[in-house]
C-alpha cells in the first residue's frame, strides 16, 4: 500500500499538468499519451516523483490502441516484442488501487480524450459495472469535432467507440444524438478530403446506425460519384458507387440500386480505356473488372440495359489489349534446381521496390506456377524409359499408416495418353511439380519473404484493401482473405492455411457459377447439397474459368492425395502443429496471394 500513497487526488491537483495538444490532434492517443510522457520526464528532472508516477501511469493510460469495434477487448497493448516477450499494457495490468484514483480524479480531468479514455476502463474494468462511466465516456467522445484534420487523428476511432457503448448499456438517446450529428456531418461539404463523405457514411453503415437516412445517404453518395466521374477520377467514383449501391438495396430502391451498379461497371470500363495508353496490361485488368461488375446485374434487369451488349463489346477490347499486353510482359528466369543462385536471384528480385505493392507485384512474380504441359511432357518421358513402372504398382500411404491412393502400373499395351495409364501419368506429374514445389519454397518464396519483411510493413489493412478491389475475392469475403494472407507475411502459415482453404473452394465455385456450372448435387431425399472443392475442379468448366495449369496447381497442392491434399488434410483436422507449416502450406499461401495479385493486375487468376 505504501507504495501507492501518491494516488490521491490532491497530488493529481498538483501536477497541475496542462496539456499542449495541438487542436487537431485533442483525440489522438498517439500524441496525447507522448505528451504525458514528456510532461512526466520534466517533472521528474526537478525532483518532483510523486507528480513523475502520476504522470507515468496516466501515460500508461493513454499508450493502449483503441479497437472500437471489440465489445470485450477494446484497448490493445501499443507493441508485441515476442523475442523478449514484452508488450504494451493493457487494462488488466491496472491495479485496484490505480482504478480507485482513476474514479477520484475523473471529474477533475479537463481533457476529453483522457477523460473518455479513464471512463471507459473504469466502465470496463469495475465491478459491477456501472453504466455512468459508459454514459461519461459517450459524451467525451463525442465531443469530438468532426472536421477533415481530426477525423484520422483519433475522431474517427472516438465516435466509434461511443456509438458501440450507446449499444451495449442500450442508451438509445445518446445513439439518436450521435446518429443525427453524424448525419449531419455527412451532409457538409468537405473541400480538402475527397473521403470525408464516403468515410462517415461508412462508418455509419458499418454500426448500422443510418436507417433513418439510407436513402438521403445513398442519394448523396451517388451524386458525389457522379461529380468524380466526371472529373476523371474513377477509382472514387467506384467507392462512392459501391456504398450508394448497398444502400439503396437495403432501402428497398432497386432502380437506383441497378443503375448504381451499371455505373461501376462504367467507370471500369472508362479506367481501361484511359489506361491503354500507358499499358494495356493494366487496360486488360480493368475490362476484366468491367466485364465481372456487369454480370453482377441481375439477370433480369440486363435487357433494359443492354447489358450483354456491353459485355461483348468489352470483350472485344479486353482480346486487343491482351493482344497487345504480351509485349508489355517481362519474364524471369533463374537456374533449375541451383538453391544458391536461385536464393541470391530471388532476393535481388523483390529488394529495393518503391514501396509494398510493387513489392508485392514481384514477389508474386517469383514462380509461374505449374506448367501443364512441360509437366506432361516431362512425366512421359521418365515413363518411356523405366523399367520399374511397367512391372509394379505403387500405392501411398498418409503419416499415420493410411493407405490413400493406388497407382497401377504401366499398360505398354496402349498409348501414355490412353485412360488406363492416365492415374499413373498423373501420379509422374504430381511428383515432379512436389518436387518443384519444394525448390521454389526453398530458394524463391522464404528468401524473398524475408527480404521482403526487412524492407517494407504489410499491414493487415493492405491485405485487406487488396481483396476488396479484386475481382476475385467475391463480396464479404475480403477480411477473411486479406487477414489470412496477412498471416503469411507474420509467417503463421498455420493460420493462414486454416482461412484460406474453405475460401478458396468458395472462390472457384463463385468463379464457376458466374460461367453456369453446376456447383451443387441433389440427392435422393431432395436435399441439394454444395460441391466440394474436388469436384468442382473436375468440372469441364474448371478449365475454361481458370485454364489447365492453374487447375494442375489447385488439385496437387488442395485436393489430390498424390499431391498435398491440403483441403481434406484441413476439413478433416488432419493437420497437426507441424504439419500444418510446411513447404505445402507456405506454397498454398504464396499461390493464393499470386492469383488474386494476378486478377487485379491481369483480370484473370490464372495469367501471370
Amino acid at each position: 500500500m505504501a507504495n501507492n500513497e501518491h494516488l490521491t487526488r490532491d497530488k493529481f491537483l498538483e501536477c497541475n499538468w496542462n496539456s499542449e495538444i495541438p487542436e487537431n490532434e485533442c483525440y489522438d492517443y498517439l500524441t496525447i499519451s507522448r505528451i504525458l510522457e514528456v510532461s512526466a520526464r520534466k517533472v521528474l528532472d526537478v525532483g518532483k516523483t510523486d507528480e513523475y508516477k502520476i504522470l507515468e501511469l496516466l501515460y500508461k493510460v493513454t499508450s493502449m490502441l483503441l479497437e472500437p469495434n471489440s465489445l470485450n477487448e477494446p484497448f490493445q497493448p501499443a507493441f508485441h516484442d515476442l523475442q523478449n516477450q514484452r508488450r504494451g499494457v493493457i487494462p488488466d495490468d491496472f491495479t485496484l488501487d490505480e482504478l480507485t484514483f482513476f474514479e477520484l480524479i475523473l471529474n477533475d480531468v479537463n481533457e476529453p480524450a483522457l477523460k473518455a479514455r479513464l471512463a471507459d476502463i473504469l466502465w470496463l474494468l469495475k465491478s459491477p459495472r456501472n453504466p455512468d462511466y459508459a454514459r461519461m465516456a459517450i459524451d467525451s467522445y463525442t465531443s469530438a469535432s468532426i472536421n477533415e484534420e481530426g477525423w484520422h487523428r483519433g475522431v474517427n476511432t472516438c465516435w466509434s467507440r461511443a456509438i458501440q457503448l450507446s449499444m451495449q448499456i442500450k442508451d438509445y438517446a445518446s445513439l439518436d444524438d450521435i446518429k443525427g450529428r453524424l448525419f449531419s456531418a455527412f451532409s457538409v461539404e468537405y473541400s480538402n478530403l475527397k473521403y470525408m463523405n464516403f468515410w462517415i457514411a461508412d462508418l455509419m453503415d458499418k454500426f448500422k446506425v443510418d436507417k433513418d437516412f439510407e436513402k438521403d445517404i445513398a442519394d448523396s453518395l451517388f451524386t458525389r460519384a457522379s461529380n468524380f466521374k466526371a472529373q476523371y477520377d474513377y477509382f472514387t467514383a467506384r467507392s462512392y458507387l459501391e456504398l450508394a449501391a448497398k444502400k439503396y438495396k437495403k432501402c428497398g430502391s432497386e432502380d437506383e440500386w441497378i443503375n448504381s451498379l451499371v455505373e461501376i461497371a462504367e467507370t471500369f470500363e472508362l479506367e481501361a480505356v484511359s489506361r491503354s495508353k500507358d499499358s494495356n496490361l493494366v487496360a486488360n485488368s480493368f475490362y476484366e473488372n468491367a466485364i465481372q461488375a456487369y454480370r453482377n446485374i441481375p439477370a433480369k434487369h440486363r435487357s433494359k440495359h443492354n447489358i450483354e451488349e456491353k459485355i461483348s463489346n468489352i470483350r472485344t477490347k479486353k482480346f486487343s489489349s491482351g493482344q497487345a499486353s504480351v509485349d508489355e510482359m517481362v519474364t524471369f528466369e533463374t537456374e533449375k534446381y541451383n538453391i544458391s543462385d536461385l536464393v541470391e536471384s530471388s532476393i535481388t528480385h523483390v529488394t529495393s521496390k518503391r514501396n509494398a505493392q510493387h513489392a508485392l507485384v514481384y514477389f508474386c512474380g517469383l514462380s509461374q506456377g505449374a506448367n501443364y504441359q512441360i509437366l506432361r511432357n516431362n512425366a512421359k518421358e521418365l515413363l518411356n524409359n523405366s523399367v520399374f513402372e511397367s512391372i509394379f504398382g505403387k500405392f501411398k500411404m498418409s503419416s499415420d499408416g493410411r493407405v490413400i491412393a493406388r497407382i497401377p502400373s504401366l499398360k505398354r499395351e496402349v498409348g501414355l495418353d490412353d485412360p488406363e495409364n492416365e492415374v499413373l501419368l498423373n501420379s509422374k506429374m504430381y511428383e515432379y511439380f512436389t518436387n518443384q514445389v519444394q525448390v521454389i519454397v526453398q530458394g524463391s518464396i522464404l528468401p524473398a519473404l524475408r527480404q521482403l519483411s526487412l524492407e517494407h510493413r504489410f499491414t493487415k489493412e493492405l491485405l485487406i484493401a487488396i481483396c476488396e478491389k479484386s475481382p476475385l475475392v467475391p463480396d464479404g469475403r475480403a477480411v477473411l482473405i486479406g487477414s489470412a494472407l496477412w498471416f503469411g507475411f507474420e509467417e503463421d502459415f498455420s493460420t493462414a492455411i486454416h482461412l484460406l482453404c474453405p475460401q478458396l473452394e468458395n472462390i472457384v465455385r463463385t468463379e464457376l457459377i458466374k460461367v453456369g456450372a453446376q456447383t451443387r448435387n441433389i440427392d435422393k431425399a431432395g436435399i441439394e447439397n454444395e460441391n466440394g472443392l474436388s469436384t468442382l475442379m473436375n468440372l469441364p468448366e474448371a478449365e475454361i474459368v481458370f485454364g489447365k495449369d492453374l487447375v494442375f496447381e489447385i488439385k496437387c497442392i488442395f485436393t489430390e492425395s498424390l499431391g498435398f491434399n491440403l483441403r481434406n488434410q484441413v476439413a478433416h483436422g488432419l493437420l497437426d502443429d507441424e504439419t500444418s507449416s510446411t513447404i505445402a502450406t507456405v506454397y498454398a499461401w504464396w499461390m493464393m496471394l499470386r492469383i488474386i495479385i494476378n486478377s487485379l493486375i491481369t483480370g484473370n487468376p490464372a495469367r501471370t
